[in-house]
């Protein structure tokens, strides 16, 4: 979330001037940030107003966390993707691109995938000289399948969006965190791939419509939703107090 907040304000800027903010800048104030979200959470100050308010799962359940472990996931992750980023030829080809083709900086929008609401916020997207439009996002863990679905339903809301055809979207995922700096990794969005990705979230919306009592209504019943019998699969679950399997 920090990167994903810094980024996007960095880049809101650039969009506006044309440049980026000074890396040290965005680093002091994300620095800044973390620090008042961690004490808020430390305080369980999000019992107050949680949806203001970060709330850290290990500060919920008391899970003990080193302090040389929070220093070195801050550094590693949040500072260390920042700088890659800045450090990156994704910045460079975005600063390129001049800004009457950036089309969204991690704008919230929805779209309707066969009567079903989608809620989406596409990290970047612009139009390259040739017409494409390039979808970008930005990752700060290690590569998952389930990212590609992920690019792949951006790409299919970007042909209504922006009215492009198949053909011409390219999709992107940016892992920012790797020790050997930023990977940028191609996601397919011809017609093969976004007929995969749009199997996968017809079946996926119906298993969980299959679930509710009255779908119409999004009414389900709490014996639909039976508990695990391994309780080890609870351990690190961020709802384990509201299901008393603390």
């Amino acid at each position: 979330s920090l990167v994903h907040d810094a980024l996007k304000r960095a880049l809101s800027r650039a969009r506006g001037t044309g440049a980026l903010p000074p890396l040290e800048k965005v680093l002091e104030q994300t620095r800044a940030k973390a620090r008042a979200e961690w004490a808020g959470s430390r305080e369980k100050s999000y019992w107050r107003e949680a949806s203001r308010i970060v709330g850290l799962v290990e500060h919920e359940y008391g899970d003990p966390v080193a302090d040389a472990d929070w220093r070195a996931l801050y550094e590693g992750v949040v500072d260390g993707s920042l700088r890659a980023f800045y450090a990156s030829e994704v910045a460079q080809e975005i600063l390129r691109t001049p800004r009457d083709r950036w089309l969204t900086v991690d704008e919230l929008d929805s779209w309707s995938f066969e009567g079903t609401k989608i809620w989406v916020a596409v990290d970047f997207a612009y139009r390259d000289p040739d017409g494409r439009v390039h979808l970008l996002d930005w990752k700060t863990g290690k590569e998952r399948e389930v990212d590609h679905v992920q690019v792949g339903t951006y790409a299919l809301y970007a042909h209504g969006k922006w009215n492009v055809a198949v053909d011409s979207v390219v999709g992107g995922l940016v892992y920012l965190a790797g020790n050997g700096g930023p990977e940028r990794v191609t996601v397919a969005a011809d017609r093969t791939a976004l007929d995969a990705c749009t199997a996968t979230m017809r079946s996926s919306i119906a298993a969980m419509k299959a679930s509710l009592e009255d779908a119409g209504r999004n009414v389900a019943r709490e014996e639909a939703f039976p508990r695990l019998e391994d309780r080890a699969e609870c351990r690190r679950c961020p709802f384990r107090r509201p299901c008393g399997r603390l």
